[in-house]
């Protein structure tokens, strides 16, 4: 299976944008924003950080996250806290988002 080119809402690129910055202030670390890679590896460090306002930032990611970037993301090995990841109807699942809800 290819990987799925992210897609991010605006809110969620202009998070993107900022963690850069406070991440490249608490660590000395450059990310850019150009690759999937470049992106989870900017989340990781945010998501290990102990900074109040990167972990803010970070949670205020997630929150706008969709359940399968969700998943994604917690098998690529990000730090997302439980409560992020009950979403109604989540099922960690590779089938479409219009599958992945159980049927009442």
């Amino acid at each position: 299976m290819q990987n799925q080119l992210m897609i991010f809402s605006e809110t969620n690129i202009y998070i993107l944008s900022k963690l850069v910055a406070l991440v490249r202030r608490e660590t000395g670390t450059r990310h850019r924003l150009n690759s999937e890679d470049s992106i989870k590896n900017l989340l990781i460090d945010a998501s290990r950080s102990s900074d109040e306002r990167i972990q803010n930032h970070y949670f205020r990611f997630l929150e706008n996250l969709t359940p399968e970037q969700l998943v994604s993301f917690k098998q690529y090995g990000l730090t997302i806290p439980s409560k992020y990841m009950r979403k109604p109807g989540l099922l960690p699942t590779p089938v479409s988002r219009k599958y992945a809800y159980m049927p009442r």
